[in-house]
């Protein structure tokens, strides 16, 4: 054996036990992050950490109690918290983050690593049959490289980009979504309460009316039907009073759905003072469209769409790829070793035009994703305009019914006052209570309304 021959052995060697290590320490960081990996998600298996969203809190762990003054920021903040809607929205982001590596891991070569063990017989037709076995062993390691693809991986890695996109954007929706159930849901609870108040003074009003009717009756100043009417007049405030009940019940039960409660912790609600809003519909479509989190999301399952359209046009054309295989097999140790490497091509020559309609497809779906998009633009529209028209309307009938409460207060107190003399009929304070009951409703209802389009505002704007 000549030098020469040596010396090319001792590189081929030297070549091939640093490719070993190479691939050894390749493998132990892949085993590394992998394991990483696994515990992670026998760690979220287990439920040893489970985030609210995942499940339902306890109101006491967010320190809301019978004691709490909830305010309309601190209900916001429990919601985004607490959401299942919004935590569903994050793991959906995370998963297709996740499905966008894995199409970019499309870039990376692809290794393999196989070893066998077996014993097997040789018998041959027309010789003696044996049960001799012999041992035969096998180590390979394969790699696959892709090359060029005419535009397909990088069409699929776009699509997974943009659904990643297309799922952060849900997220922000699923947040401001979020925001403006709760604030409907607060405001709706205060409206309720300050009904119920308005109930319960018209009941106390109606109450003092019978007994002033009551005595009047007993000095002979006023007959049994003014007694009888104060008593029908009190049962009808009574069973308003019955409906308000109800009402700030089911207003409770909805915010506490909002907030992400399973339970009434008996809290109350402060209403802050009313917001302040200013804003023409040209402006407000505009900011609309360029930052509402569902329109954007459907414009980036747009550009995924017309992704796929060059996936599906790439697919009429062949993969070019690199294979390379280095192993040993034998019946003993040291095993005798090769190696081999391959230039490689696949290509759908025909396939009964499956192709050709996978790209009509492909473009009837990009032209579907521009009409969810423009639909979703033209509601929004919809939306901002009946709101703004809310707003004003509500707006207006704040002012007004301040008036109109204040008149029917006055004209209540001049009915009392004769019907006190005897100048008034039970009919005149009944119809004066009413009057005034309803202006008082009417007053709460405006107001309300005002928050309610405010936040409907901003929610079509998506800044919540």
């Amino acid at each position: 054996m000549g030098l020469e021959t040596i010396t090319v052995r001792s590189v081929f060697d030297t070549l091939v036990a640093r490719a070993a290590v190479t691939a050894a320490v390749a493998a132990a960081a892949v085993l590394g992050g992998g394991c990483a990996t696994v515990r992670h998600a026998r760690h979220v298996q287990r439920g040893d950490d489970i985030a609210f969203g995942e499940r339902t809190p306890r109101a006491a762990e967010l320190g809301v109690t019978s004691h709490t003054v909830l305010t309309l920021a601190a209900a916001v903040q429990t919601s985004l918290k607490c959401q299942p809607a919004i935590a569903q929205a994050a793991q959906n982001l995370a998963a297709a983050t996740a499905q966008a590596h894995e199409a970019m891991s499309a870039y990376l070569p692809s290794v393999n690593g196989s070893a066998s063990y077996g014993r097997s017989t040789s018998n041959a037709e027309g010789a003696p049959t044996r049960n001799h076995s012999q041992k035969s062993y096998g180590a390979s390691l394969t790699a696959d490289l892709l090359v060029y693809d005419f535009g397909k991986t990088p069409a699929a890695v776009r699509q997974a980009c943009e659904q990643a996109v297309a799922a952060e954007e849900t997220l922000a929706a699923a947040r401001n979504d979020a925001v403006f159930n709760v604030r409907s849901a607060f405001f709706n609870l205060c409206k309720a309460e300050e009904l119920q108040g308005v109930s319960e003074q018209a009941v106390r009003q109606f109450r003092e009316h019978l007994d002033q009717v009551k005595a009047f009756e007993e000095v002979g100043k006023r007959i049994r039907y003014d007694v009888t009417k104060a008593e029908v007049d009190l049962g009808n405030a009574q069973l308003n009073l019955i409906t308000a009940h109800s009402d700030v019940s089911n207003a409770r039960a909805g915010l506490n759905r909002s907030l992400g409660f399973a339970e009434d912790p008996g809290y109350r609600v402060q209403a802050g003072p009313a917001a302040e809003f200013a804003g023409s519909l040209t402006n407000l479509m505009d900011k609309a469209r360029e930052n509402h989190p569902e329109l954007r999301a459907l414009r980036a399952r747009e550009r995924l769409a017309s992704a796929a359209v060059d996936q599906a046009i790439a697919a009429l054309y062949p993969d070019l790829g690199l294979h390379g295989q280095y192993g040993g097999s034998g019946s003993r140790f040291p095993l005798i070793w090769n190696w081999s490497a391959a230039a490689q091509s696949v290509w759908n020559v025909f396939t009964g035009w499956q192709e050709t309609w996978k790209v009509e497809e492909a473009v009837a779906q990009l032209r579907a994703a521009r009409t969810r998009v423009a639909d979703r633009e033209q509601q929004l529209y919809q939306e901002l305009s009946q709101a703004l028209n809310q707003l004003e309307s509500a707006r207006e009938r704040v002012g007004l019914t301040g008036l109109i409460v204040r008149q029917a207060q006055e004209s209540l107190d001049l009915i009392n006052e004769r019907y006190r003399v005897g100048q008034a009929s039970a009919v005149d304070v009944t119809d004066a209570q009413v009057a005034l009951t309803s202006a008082q409703a009417d007053r709460v209802k405006a107001r309300f309304d005002y928050e309610t389009a405010v936040a409907q505002i901003e929610h079509s704007v998506g800044e919540p």
